[in-house]
């Protein structure tokens, strides 16, 4: 016979049956789904908190710089970077050194701690000639819920989707323009003297969860559609965000440098 505890959950707490917890965390779902300022299909013009100067006065368009934020899912085929992986992160770096030539700036950031992030970052950072950094807010995790798919764990969603929400706010935003600062130590680092240097760009190196949130984020669109995205080992996603804040994606998992072959797992 059940003990009176059993009977009564709600008075005594949850009952050891593992499916009760389960149900419990699929009912918490409903209530974890993300509540954007401007319902959808609108577009927030003041996402990122900049399109104000500290007086409140608006600030001109065409002051500032375009940011470009570039995010790299990591070569590896399992725990460790292989040969077949580290052929994909130089072909990476070489690919996003042509295209970021013009570009007078530049950072590439490891994001976490994982091995296979850091040593994908290492060969970019070398062929970009940038420094490399290293950020564990970009870790991967579950950054919400998935509509359509199972339901996630709500406190692993409150944990995770919190932490890659602080990541997409640090990194993804319009630039300010050179003779302004918010006190955002990532600005200081962009704070040169070449009148001549135009743009910004992130290089960051992540794992696929992160790369799903960061972008559907960036665009305004429903996070709970992370799942429907892919992203394979090596690609490029490449997000462009405007002197006034509009956002454009570019590409989206690019693996045009890399050969149909290194796009399969690695045998070594």
């Amino acid at each position: 016979a059940a003990s009176w505890c059993e009977e009564r959950p709600r008075r005594c707490g949850a009952p050891r049956n593992p499916m009760y917890r389960r149900l419990t965390a699929s009912a918490d779902a409903t209530s974890a789904i993300f509540q954007p300022r401007q319902p959808y299909p609108h577009w927030d013009g003041n996402w990122d908190h900049r399109s104000l100067d500290s007086r409140g006065v608006p600030r001109e368009a065409a002051s500032g710089r375009r940011r470009h934020v570039i995010l790299v899912c990591h070569c590896a085929d399992g725990t460790a970077l292989s040969g077949g992986g580290r052929a994909r992160a130089v072909a990476t770096g070489e690919r996003l050194r042509e295209m970021t030539s013009s570009v007078a700036t530049a950072r590439c950031r490891c994001v976490h701690a994982s091995p296979t992030a850091v040593e994908t970052a290492d060969l970019i950072a070398a062929a970009l000639g940038a420094p490399r950094m290293v950020d564990p807010q970009l870790a991967e995790g579950v950054p919400s819920q998935a509509i359509p798919g199972p339901p996630q764990h709500s406190a692993v969603v409150f944990r995770d989707g919190a932490r890659l929400e602080a990541a997409f706010r640090r990194y993804l935003k319009r630039s300010l323009p050179r003779d302004e600062t918010d006190l955002d130590a990532d600005d200081d680092q962009f704070a040169i003297d070449d009148d001549e240097c135009s743009d910004e760009l992130d290089v960051l190196v992540c794992q696929p969860n992160a790369i799903r949130y960061l972008f559907l984020r960036a665009l305004q669109l429903p996070p709970e559609a992370w799942l429907r995205l892919d992203t394979k080992p090596g690609s490029i996603t490449h997000i462009v965000i405007a002197h006034d804040g509009l956002v454009t994606a570019h590409s989206l998992s690019d693996t045009g440098h890399l050969d149909g072959a290194s796009l399969l797992p690695s045998a070594d």
